[in-house]
């Protein structure tokens, strides 16, 4: 619900102190009468923003407003939050939904490639919209692990095997790790699953060079992993993590719908944190696994803006609230796919595309 100025006034004022409450008296530097700032109370109570106690109110700890301000906060001011096996175990696939029905049906509307209905033209086309994803999704990944390369550097180094200036090794490596990983994606996607050795193959070619534990590489973590941004806390037992990993392959593998495939993989590899290293990665590439293989728009993350992206795994992380994701990968899904809907088209038209090396 759409707040007035003076609405959002009154709640920025109990996040302030979002411990205390307050009485409409304490609002009467607003220049409102009475009747006015009681109707604004009666209307954020209605909306879960306020809590109504008597004549006090204070903010609503469950509310979206309240969570924005407490998960911007530095994770110090926070209580530990330790892995949430229900989040997993009460999901049944085709039967519980992260995604709702609206956005289920603006994703299918978005991601179908339209442009011949020949299929062996369709997949000359479709492998143009991967050539293309190759670099779009590499780009955006590599940008969300801070490497700071342009879209155009990504597109010369996977190209033309063109260095850009001002990138460390380690850097240049995340982003060819992701060449690699995408053009495994792109080359072996129809017959890829949600299966314990397709995952690993996925995060063995993301990290190759990036641990100094080799053995880590393509496994399950047997160490402890915590976040710096985050009181999340993984599991950390290796045999508990074997079981959680299990179970969300079958699950992951059991789901019907692609789209709600893609998002639960996105979720949940990053939630899980099965690996040392490299988890958000793996998940942004595993999760278009069956965007692939539905030969549907992939999404490539080039229109997520990190702030949101690290703000929607934080409200699942620590508060087990995954519709904040939900609503940025389903708008920004829309974008993206729009994109590659327009290189078909653009193609169809006659319209050339360069092709990618390796």
């Amino acid at each position: 619900m759409p707040l007035t100025e003076r609405q959002q006034r009154i709640i920025d004022l109990f996040l302030e102190t979002p411990e205390e409450t307050r009485s409409v008296a304490d609002f009467a530097d607003f220049d409102v009468g009475r009747t006015t700032l009681f109707r604004d109370f009666k209307t954020l109570v209605r909306a879960g923003l306020l809590q109504s106690a008597g004549k006090s109110y204070r903010i609503d700890t469950d509310s979206d407003a309240y969570l924005r301000w407490d998960l911007s906060r530095a994770p110090h001011h926070r209580s530990p939050v330790p892995y949430n096996p229900d989040l997993l175990d009460d999901y049944q696939p085709n039967s519980t939904f992260l995604l709702s029905d609206a956005q289920l049906l603006t994703l299918e509307r978005a991601g179908k490639v339209e442009g011949t209905t020949a299929a062996k033209e369709k997949g000359k086309l479709y492998e143009r919209v991967l050539a293309s994803l190759l670099i779009d999704l590499t780009h955006a990944s590599s940008n969300l692990e801070n490497v700071n390369i342009s879209w155009l550097d990504t597109k010369t180094l996977i190209e033309f095997g063109e260095r850009p200036e001002g990138l460390t090794e380690r850097q240049i490596q995340i982003v060819l790790n992701h060449k690699a990983a995408i053009a495994f994606l792109k080359d072996h996607g129809p017959s890829l699953l949600f299966a314990k050795k397709d995952l690993l193959d996925i995060h063995s070619l993301l990290i190759k060079g990036l641990l100094g534990d080799p053995s880590a590489i393509g496994a399950l973590r047997s160490v402890v992993v915590r976040f710096d941004d985050s009181k999340y806390l993984p599991p950390d037992n290796p045999h508990l993590l074997r079981e959680i990993f299990t179970t969300f392959c079958a699950k992951a593998d059991a789901i019907a719908n692609p789209y709600e495939q893609a998002f639960f993989a996105m979720l949940f590899i990053a939630y899980i944190q099965p690996f040392q290293d490299g988890n958000k990665r793996t998940s942004r590439i595993a999760m278009n696994i069956p965007l692939v293989k539905h030969a549907l728009a992939p999404f490539s993350f080039s229109d997520i803006r990190g702030r949101d992206y690290t703000f929607g795994l934080l409200a699942f992380y620590e508060r087990g609230r995954h519709h904040f994701l939900a609503d940025t990968f389903t708008a920004a899904y829309q974008k993206s796919a729009a994109r590659y809907g327009e290189l078909v088209a653009h193609i169809n038209d006659g319209g050339l595309l360069g092709t990618v090396a390796g």
